[in-house]
């Protein structure tokens, strides 16, 4: 996710930051440029989103068995709400920050989607990374199930009283909230990107403390589909398809029509170099009428990846 790299020139490649003439290597590699960087992507989502699920199932298998013994159907105490959120929302914040130069960190079918329609990633290479992303959660639910003791209790259900129309709502709200995290800090360039997996974990730590005691928190196909596959499919599986997917269109409007009004003007020097230009500025210090004012740096754009 935080990885979504602009591409000017593609046949004239940087020299990368570390000295080494990596388009020496790809032009001497015996697999096609466009066919190894796509199992390149492949491979490390796998990896990506194998490693971040298997880490959140580990810590919300632990956080369940200590919630409540007697009765396993409770809500979740406040204690194991926070030990649930942290597990997800670390586990891939380091996962992207590893993973971000490869792939983009995706490991999310519902961003996927949302970098798809803003043409950050090629809808050919969008879908093969949607199935990578899948078999590595239930990868990650089947290896979960395997090495921990007692059943696995992480498959996405309704908690008492929920709805499926409410469900549905909560899991796309809190997706369009996750999408558009990634829209800002990663899509978008600026002085801060560097730091977009900690901004995206923290999104996703707060969509579980919001959700995860109705929904148990999808946001992530791949997420709700691997434990189903493992364990048994709930009738209204379809919420965690169908929410996801409608976050991701609703974070993409919002997106684009905030570009389309040009929205950096709107609040100009927030990521300027000068600090006294990022400054608030005396009602006597501002220009008067006629006088230039500075414009806020380019925010930058995407490129198919």
């Amino acid at each position: 996710m935080a990885g979504v790299v602009v591409q000017d020139a593609p046949n004239q490649p940087e020299p990368a930051i570390d000295g080494n003439d990596y388009s020496k290597n790809s032009r001497d590699h015996p697999i096609p440029s466009q066919y190894k960087h796509t199992l390149t992507v492949m491979v490390g989502e796998f990896c990506g989103t194998f490693m971040f699920l298997l880490l959140a199932f580990i810590g919300t298998q632990a956080a369940l068995d200590n919630n409540n013994p007697e009765n396993p159907k409770a809500p979740l105490a406040p204690a194991s709400l926070m030990y649930i959120a942290a597990s997800f929302g670390t586990a891939l914040t380091v996962n992207v920050w590893i993973f971000y130069r490869v792939t983009g960190g995706m490991f999310n079918p519902a961003v996927t989607l949302g970098l798809v329609l803003v043409g950050a990633v090629s809808p050919l290479r969008g879908v093969l990374v949607v199935a990578t992303q899948i078999v590595a959660g239930i990868a990650a639910a089947a290896v979960t199930d395997g090495i921990l003791p007692g059943p696995l209790g992480v498959a996405n259900t309704l908690g008492d009283g929920t709805s499926i129309v409410r469900g549905l709502f909560i899991e796309m709200f809190l997706t369009a909230q996750l999408v558009l995290t990634v829209y800002f800090l990663a899509v978008e360039k600026h002085r801060a990107t560097f730091l977009a997996p900690i901004g995206i974990g923290l999104a996703v730590f707060i969509a579980h403390i919001c959700g995860t005691n109705f929904t148990g928190t999808g946001i992530n196909p791949a997420r709700s589909f691997g434990p189903a596959v493992v364990t048994r499919f709930v009738g209204y599986h379809w919420i965690y398809w169908l929410g996801p997917v409608m976050g991701s269109v609703i974070a993409f409007l919002l997106y684009s029509f905030l570009k389309w009004v040009d929205y950096g003007n709107a609040n100009p020097g927030q990521d300027a170099d000068d600090l006294e230009m990022a400054r608030i500025r005396s009602p006597a210090s501002r220009p008067t009428t006629g006088e230039k004012r500075p414009m806020s740096r380019s925010t930058g754009s995407t490129a198919v990846v």
